[in-house]
């Protein structure tokens, strides 16, 4: 059916074949990337992060207020911090620790954000890295690059580096790359949607000419995803936030780009990316659809067993909690696993729930699943869950949240979350209507899903923590997957005994 999938069942956990194995801390990559030499601009300290003190929610479900009549560098500076910035450190020397505003597969944070910005108001057109160690931008190339019909102001770039991820993870790092890339995505789009800017995102381009004009190497760092604002709200292309068809491209597409300094993706002495993973990167490149499936006529997601006839309409709570403010929700948000027993009302988990759904999705197939014990109106059991028709349908009833934690590499704390959210893909219907590069699609998307999840649960004083490694099998037996479907992402939310801040 394609390399990614073909990735995905060699990458599958099983039990009693993980094996043994341990980390090499001699090789251990750095966590900042660094340019040596080149222009930089220090970015002005955002004076009041907390400029847009609207409630989460309103964020996350309303539609764009207004959009600013010309972006300025202080606003870039402050949608940076937000999107990929620097939230608390804990310890000092080489034992520090740096949380982020996006959480990661073992907090390894493979991933860069570049941004090519022309005509925002205080600095030079071109590209640029953000520095967030330094809290600075490296400028890599001077000019005007992005070229549409809509007048862009700028555009992120999302790339990863995969040794930060293979280092610990090996060969299935690939998939927490793709993972984490999403939630970067997702939270960027919801900071932009904060400030009132309408944005679209591209996981279709070329990917030669893109990595050429990042200029970084293409064995080491790969562009996954592209983020594209403008600072109009009249332009047909930026009419919503979310996703667009067809390719992104550069004004200047056949521009041979000169490398930026290579050497700065190596992040090691010995930082060998494995085969497997770019194996399975070319083989995602390709966007020509298989043919094998029409849209709605993939796989049934549940194997027939259990009363499947139940449907519930669940409307979002007329009144939504205010909760957090979007940007303390960004702030305080970490990955929990102390939860507890707790009443939670109806209207929490229902709020919850709707925040499951992306207004524009990449890729049209990730299905979500719900194992969950008792709350408030809502009886223990396996659901699916679909927040554009508001309708939950009751897979089996009873509380499958141990048999979930068993799968899940026995983690016992895990059973005491209430809620397993799973994401599954049918691949047939990935890769008939998608083609390939549906296999990146659909865990960019699961990563969005998991960063609104984290978000969501963040602003109603809740914990959350998303789960990449798992026995593959077992985890997709748990949610009664059929044939050709698989759990990519798992999250897990609920009550935790104490929220740091």
């Amino acid at each position: 059916m394609g390399g990614g999938v073909s990735y995905h069942e060699r990458t599958a956990y099983r039990r009693g074949g993980l094996g043994g194995g341990f980390l090499d801390w001699n090789i251990r990559p750095e966590i900042f990337k660094t340019y040596q030499g080149l222009p930089t601009v220090a970015l002005p300290k955002p004076e009041d992060l907390q400029r847009s003190s609207r409630p989460f929610f309103q964020v996350l479900f309303d539609p764009v207020l207004s959009v600013p009549d010309r972006l300025d560098f202080e606003t870039l500076s402050r949608m940076l911090t937000l999107t990929y910035g620097i939230t608390a450190q804990s310890g000092r020397g080489a034992d520090a620790f740096f949380f982020r505003s996006v959480p990661s597969a073992g907090a390894l944070y493979p991933c860069e954000l570049y941004v090519a910005v022309q005509g925002i108001v205080g600095l030079e057109d071109g590209l640029y890295h953000y520095d967030l160690a330094r809290y600075r931008l490296v400028r890599l190339r001077s000019g005007r690059f992005l070229g549409s019909k809509a007048r862009w102001a700028a555009a992120f770039f999302v790339t990863t580096l995969f040794f930060r991820s293979s280092w610990k993870y090996r060969d299935r790092a690939y998939r927490y790359c793709l993972l984490d890339a999403g939630h970067l995505v997702e939270n960027a789009l919801l900071v932009l949607h904060s400030e009132g800017i309408k944005a679209c995102v591209w996981d279709c381009f070329h990917d030669g000419e893109l990595n050429s004009f990042l200029g970084v190497d293409p064995q080491r760092e790969a562009c996954v995803a592209v983020i594209a604002f403008s600072d109009e709200g009249s332009t047909k292309e930026t009419e919503t936030t979310g996703s667009v068809s067809g390719e992104f491209c550069l004004l200047e597409k056949s521009h041979a780009w000169d490398m930026v300094q290579p050497e700065a993706c190596r992040l090691s002495v010995s930082d060998k990316v494995p085969s497997a993973i770019l194996e399975a990167h070319r083989a995602t490149e390709s966007t020509k659809a298989l043919g094998k499936v029409r849209e709605g006529e993939a796989h049934e997601a549940v194997t027939p067993q259990g009363d499947q006839g139940k449907v519930r309409k669940i409307p979002r709570p007329n009144v939504v909690p205010e909760g957090l403010s979007f940007v303390e929700s960004v702030w305080r948000r970490r990955s929990h696993r102390n939860y507890v027993p707790a009443h939670v009302s109806a209207q929490i988990w229902q709020t919850l729930w709707h925040s499951l759904h992306l207004d524009k999705a990449l890729c049209e197939a990730v299905e979500i699943f719900i194992a969950c014990g008792e709350a408030e109106d809502l009886p223990a059991g396996l659901y699916a869950w679909k927040a554009s028709s508001q309708e939950a349908r009751e897979i089996l009833s009873g509380d499958f949240r141990r048999a979930s934690a068993h799968a899940c590499l026995d983690q016992e704390w895990l059973r005491h979350a209430l809620f397993h959210v799973a994401y599954g893909v049918d691949w047939q219907k990935v890769f008939g209507i998608y083609g390939p590069r549906g296999y990146r699609s659909t865990l960019l998307d699961a990563g969005r899903l998991g960063q609104r999840l984290y978000l969501a649960s963040t602003a109603l004083g809740m914990g959350c923590c998303g789960i990449g490694a798992y026995y593959d099998d077992e985890l997709r037996t748990v949610f009664r997957l059929g044939s050709g479907w698989d759990v990519v992402y798992l999250t897990a939310s609920g009550p935790v005994k104490k929220l740091r801040s």
